[in-house]
This record gives structure tokens, sequence and C-alpha cells, in this order.
């Protein structure tokens, strides 16, 4: 069991910070101030969203707690004005508004972005999948990771940002967030309601184990296969293990076909879904089995159980912790990135390089923390210039 920071019992507020103003953030914003459920009279917090453009901070704020209200809940929303990029400034706005839980919903390019692109561009550039874009993604959460320490906060930190693989590339420097949110997750309602249909019962009386990478659970909500890579999918049904009555095949290609769920930016209500399924039990101090890729610093997706003193994997009978991180480096490798060395320094596979450099000349094959920045402002800038020549 690893600890994390329950809230407090002193009666105040737990305090939580969103960092970030873009659809998920303001997605989970609305979940943490709007009633979950019946607020009982331990139910009471503090929000905080931070982000640069003072306007849309201020506006964002104002509008959840509104909200908030219009709903009979009263959940003050604070405004922090700050740009990660000031690394000094970050720390003097955590260390001021002293969460319990940080939130990061920071990213320089958001994962539906690509989707947006004509089909045929869409399709030549995807096949480098998702690992050459992890720039983009480790940079703001880098930068927010190292305010945290230089505030000398103790909150735990979700990541929403790729952590599948940003929590790997940062666990060597001391870096890591604690949990991510999504990828693996947004696959296990689907699982549980087809296995119910097969088992003849309700949902809630199945359990599933998944442990997958960031390419699997992307992969079968839109081919309804597992394109080669590893994972482990277990059920059980009470006490019993019902897996063997439950043939994968099927439920992937389900989960493609009766089961297919709204892509892109709408369909993010699914991940902030998966976001406050994390965040609720450790603002509650309740327990919770979630699935969460990254869980401090692995690679990949997990079971994860959450309780008031901490979290621990909770991985299924005869998998053990060595064996479901050896599934998700396959994962990892089918999603562009060859290795990730302990301290930080990330190889990516010579098929994404190459698919990279041919669509936006871009040649990045091996990628540092000292580098990082500068990576993905060059990527940025390629990609900017690929959407202007269409």
């Amino acid at each position: 069991m690893t600890p994390n920071h329950p809230p407090r019992d002193d009666g105040r507020p737990v305090r939580i910070l969103v960092v970030g103003c873009g659809d998920l953030a303001v997605r989970v914003l609305h979940g943490l101030a709007g009633p979950a459920g019946p607020a009982g009279p331990g139910w009471s917090r503090h929000l905080g969203v931070l982000g640069r453009t003072e306007d849309l901070v201020v506006r964002t704020a104002n509008m959840v707690s509104l909200s908030a209200a219009q709903l009979g809940r009263s959940c003050p929303v604070e405004p922090l004005v700050q740009d990660l990029d000031d690394v000094a400034g970050t720390a003097e706005a955590i260390a001021r508004f002293a969460p319990d839980i940080v939130f990061a919903a920071a990213s320089r390019q958001s994962w539906h972005v690509l989707s947006q692109l004509p089909p045929d561009r869409f399709a030549r550039i995807s096949a480098a999948h998702f690992g050459p874009w992890l720039p983009m993604h480790l940079d703001p959460v880098l930068k927010l990771m190292r305010a945290v320490r230089a505030a000398g906060s103790h909150a735990t930190v979700v990541n929403a940002a790729y952590p599948d693989a940003v929590h790997p590339a940062l666990h060597g420097a001391g870096l890591s967030p604690h949990l991510g949110i999504g990828n693996v997750a947004n696959s296990v309602p689907a699982l549980a309601a087809i296995a119910a249909e097969h088992l003849g019962c309700a949902p809630a009386d199945v359990q599933p184990r998944f442990v997958a990478h960031h390419f699997v659970s992307h992969r079968i909500s839109r081919t309804g296969d597992s394109g080669g890579a590893a994972f482990d999918l277990t059920f059980r049904r009470g006490t019993d293990d019902v897996t063997a009555a439950l043939p994968t095949d099927t439920l992937f290609h389900r989960m493609r076909t009766d089961y297919r769920r709204t892509g892109g930016r709408e369909g993010q209500m699914m991940t902030a879904a998966s976001a406050l399924s994390v965040l609720e039990p450790l603002a509650t101090g309740t327990t919770a089995t979630v699935h969460a890729p990254g869980w401090h610093g692995l690679p990949g997706g997990y079971p994860v159980r959450i309780t008031p003193d901490g979290t621990a994997l909770d991985l299924p009978p005869g998998l053990d912790r060595r064996a479901a991180v050896e599934i998700n480096l396959d994962g990892q490798r089918h999603d562009g990135i060859a290795r990730i060395g302990e301290d930080g320094l990330v190889e990516f596979t010579e098929e994404a390089v190459e698919v990279m450099r041919t669509e936006l000349g871009h040649h990045c094959k091996e990628l540092a923390l000292a580098d990082v920045e500068e990576a993905a402002v060059e990527l940025a800038a390629r990609y900017a210039e690929y959407c202007r020549h269409e």
C-alpha cells in the first residue's frame, strides 16, 4: 500500500486544485462541484482552477461555482492565474492555495486534435501511434511537478495527460504524479456491461480486472481488437472467476459495435467520468476499486484499490506486479515507445520515428527530460505547418 494524503479531518474543506481550463478540466470541475450524490454533513470542498489566461480562468471559476449554486450546492472556486512555464510562480500559487489534491489537465496539444485532420492524413500520421507525441504532454506535467516539489506540497497529484508514458518518464527524477486517469479505465464500463449480458446478471455484479496500455484501450474502441499488444483481462462474479465464460474476442468486438460510443472532444465525457471515479474517493476518504494508468510511475494501466490509507495495485490472482508491468511494456512498444530508461530517457521505435519524419519532417529518436520543452515547441510548430498545407 502506497500512502496518499487523505482529506483533512479537522473540519476544513478538502482543497482540490484543477490545473488547466480546457474541455476536460471544465467537465471535471463541474463534476467536483455539482451533486454527485447526496451531500452528507462531511461534504465540504474548496476548488481552485489554475490557468495562464486571466479572463478565461476567472470566467471558468465563476461559471462552475454559480452552476453549483444553481443546483443547491455551495462550492467556492478560486481562480489562480499562472503560466506553468513559470515554475517558481506556479510553486508560489500552489503553496498559497495549499491543495490536498491536484488534478492536472494541461497539455500542449489535446489527444483528440489529430482526429480533426482529413481522413487520409489522419490515417498516415496515426501509423506512428501516440508515443511520439509524448513531448506535448510531458512538458507541462514536468513543469507542474517541479512546481509541486518546490512548493513543498504533499498533495496527491492525479494527471490526465498520457500518464501511461509521462509517469514512467518522470519516475526516475522523483517527479511522477501518484495516479493517472482515463485510457484503461475508459474501457471498463463497457466490458462490465457486455460481460453482465453474457452472464445474465447486473453489471454491478461483475468485477473486471484489466491490465492494459493506452495503445490497447485506444485500439479496441476503434477496431475491436488489441492490435497484437499484450493485455490481461479477468472477471469475477462474487467469489467466482468467470473469465472462461467470456470470450475476449466477442467482448472487444461488441465494444466496437453494440457498445460504440462518441469519440473525439465530445467523447471526453467518459474521460471526465474516469477522472471523477478516482478523484471522488480520494476527496471523500472512501474505498473504491478503480482502473488507472501510471500508478506511481509504472507504465500503462492497472486496477488500483483506493482506501483512506493509500493506494495499491489490485491485480487479479495469478498475475504479479512484474508480469503486469511486462504486459504494459509490450503495449508501450506498440504505442511507438521502444524504451523509457530509469533516467527518463525515452527511445521511440524506428517505425514511429520514420512516420513522424515522413509526415512532419520531425526527427526525434531519443528524448531526454532536459530537452522536453525544445522538442515540444518544435513538434507544435511542425504540426501547425502540416495543418496549413492540407
